[in-house]
């Protein structure tokens, strides 16, 4: 996660690019370029309370196309020497700081493209360029791809996650990458070069990259982790192991037999779920569902337990959402006993519909328990 303003107090993303940011981003400039228009700059920041994230990175993005040099190499020097030559006594600017200085190069480098995959590479040592890339992956794939192979081995592990997060096909926020999305196998290579990473940072998104495959072959992302389970020597085995349940993490909540299999977790009725209790049938929005339950094992087992909440929709009928709980090791004919809180505080994310919703337990990716709840105002 890219560093928070430390001007910003506000926890919500939209608040970290602030005035206090222009009014610094504005100093770092114009000490590298006299002419930038300063005041009308720092004036521009009155309108970001009343926009959201992206537009606020995409006003200041506007400025200063409109009052940098025309020539793109020129202005993009200056955004880099801003970045790393800071005025004096003024706070260097890192994290989403930087936002806009990459959107820039996203918005209007693809006719440079060896001066933009330089600046990408220092403003990500920064920040991140993980959205920044992916117009140059659609455009220039080969090219971008064959840079991206250099940079798997840099020194620096911001660059060698931004192989992995910036040519994730399903990128949250991102541009998707629809060459990808179709055929994963250029950016498998990449993960090939990565996967043993010193870096869990770098790790972490091989593993988000390897689920996003997941999402659109299934059978091809089970094969990946299967081989580099197989072929990881000693040393790297604890970490292709983690990679490989997170990478799967969509595939065993959707109860897919193949990567159930690989991890472990074979469903051939070895458990059973018991005494499913609630503490009350009846939950207010804003409070909790509280529930217990036995699993009794027939013989020794490897288990992964989750718990499905059945939401009701606005149209009558419910969707599913599946949450994690524990994975144990049982033996022979033992019983575990488990509790859980779910919350019901209202979130942005859900609108929660009053009326009948249901807690189903799910072991091994099979179903084996149901019960009703009403949750109510």
């Amino acid at each position: 996660m890219p560093q928070k303003n430390e001007e910003s107090n506000d926890t919500a993303f939209k608040n970290w690019i602030n005035e206090a940011l222009v009014k610094r981003m504005a100093k770092h400039i114009s000490h590298h370029y006299p002419a930038f228009d300063e005041k009308a700059f720092i004036k521009l920041s009155h309108k970001l309370p009343n926009l959201e994230l992206k537009p606020r990175m995409r006003l200041i993005c506007d400025f200063l196309k409109t009052h940098l040099p025309e020539d793109y190499n020129k202005a993009l020097a200056i955004l880099l020497k801003a970045t790393t030559k800071p005025a004096p006594g003024v706070t260097a600017m890192k994290g989403f700081d930087l936002w806009a200085f990459t959107e820039y190069v996203h918005r209007y480098g693809l006719k440079d493209f060896e001066e933009s995959m330089k600046a990408l590479h220092t403003f990500t040592e920064l920040f991140t360029a993980e959205f920044a890339i992916r117009p140059f992956l659609i455009h220039e794939e080969k090219r971008t791809l064959k840079v991206l192979h250099k940079w798997s081995k840099d020194k620096n592990h911001h660059v060698r996650r931004l192989v992995s997060e910036g040519s994730r096909p399903r990128l949250p926020w991102g541009e998707q990458l629809k060459s990808f999305i179709k055929d994963p196998a250029p950016t498998i290579e990449l993960l090939d070069k990565l996967k043993y990473d010193d870096e869990l940072y770098v790790r972490k998104s091989v593993a988000n990259h390897l689920n996003d495959i997941s999402k659109d072959h299934p059978d091809i992302a089970v094969k990946v982790a299967a081989r580099w389970l197989k072929e990881a020597p000693a040393k790297h085995k604890e970490k292709i192991e983690w990679i490989a349940r997170h990478a799967l993490r969509t595939l065993l909540k959707k109860g897919n037999a193949d990567a159930l299999k690989l991890l472990g977790y074979e469903n051939k009725g070895k458990v059973q779920i018991k005494n499913l209790l609630l503490v009350s049938d009846n939950v207010k929005i804003g409070s909790h569902l509280e529930f217990s339950f036995d699993v009794a094992s027939t013989e020794a087992a490897q288990i992964m337990v989750d718990y499905l909440i059945h939401h009701k929709k606005a149209n009558g009928g419910t969707s599913p959402k599946v949450f994690k709980l524990t994975t144990k090791t049982m033996k022979h004919k033992e019983v575990i006993a488990i509790k859980k809180k779910h919350s019901f505080k209202p979130i942005t994310t859900r609108v929660y519909y009053p009326g009948t919703h249901y807690l189903e337990i799910m072991v091994n990716g099979k179903l084996l328990a149901k019960i009703p709840f009403t949750l109510k105002k």
